[in-house]
């Protein structure tokens, strides 16, 4: 039976090797290979022979190798990258919900007519609100705002009528002050007022009072 030589111990040990380590990172099973292959040169057959025992069985140094590399590093293994989360557009954040419903209730106060024009649109584009919602806040005010305006001319009109009434069974013509119809009367002024500084900024408090724990669906 022919002895088998250094070179050959050497290559059986290193090929048995590759195939142990075939799992573990490249950079981790070269720098393993290229010690052991260090160890063994220069050695005559004996020597190698006696090496590899000391060295032991490959499996077992490919197994502890192994057991000290993380596991997201391993070959075979491999990790998948989580896809990123969209980011949901600007209209569906609370940010900008909030920043809607503020603009609604004291927009038309900074920037009279126009401000309260912008906290309309933007609280329609945003979507943490239900149509319904939105309706409430941008047409009851307006809608109530009309009724006492109506109630309260009529009132007026009445008041007036009356006066010129009892004015004219004493014989003295009453005295007709000039009225400009687009002009508003005290009382219509009043409503005016209930309007853009208690109604309109109710309906934007009322669409965050809405809001809370509320979140894009």
């Amino acid at each position: 039976m022919t002895e088998l030589t250094a070179d050959d111990l050497r290559a059986d040990y290193l090929a048995r090797l590759d195939e142990a380590m075939r799992n573990l990172p490249h950079g981790v099973a070269s720098d393993i290979r290229a010690g052991i292959l260090e160890e063994l040169q220069g050695l005559d057959a004996e020597a190698t022979a006696a090496r590899i025992a000391h060295l032991g069985d490959p499996v077992v140094i490919a197994d502890e190798a192994q057991a000290e590399v993380p596991s997201a590093t391993i070959v075979g293994a491999p990790t998948i990258a989580a896809a990123p989360t969209p980011r949901p557009p600007a209209t569906s954040t609370r940010g900008f919900a909030i920043a809607a419903a503020l603009t609604l209730s004291f927009g038309g106060i900074v920037v009279p007519a126009v401000g309260w024009f912008v906290g309309a649109a933007l609280v329609s584009a945003s979507a943490l609100w239900r149509a319904w919602e939105k309706a409430i806040a941008i047409v009851v005010p307006f809608v109530v705002t009309g009724i006492s305006f109506l109630t309260v001319s009529t009132l007026t009109a009445l008041a007036s009528s009356e006066t010129g009434s009892s004015s004219s069974g004493t014989g003295t013509p009453p005295e007709v002050a000039a009225v400009n119809p687009l002009v508003p009367g005290v009382g219509e002024w009043h409503v005016l007022i209930l309007l853009g500084f208690l109604l309109v900024p109710l309906s934007g408090l009322w669409l965050l009072w809405r809001l809370r724990g509320r979140t894009a669906g």
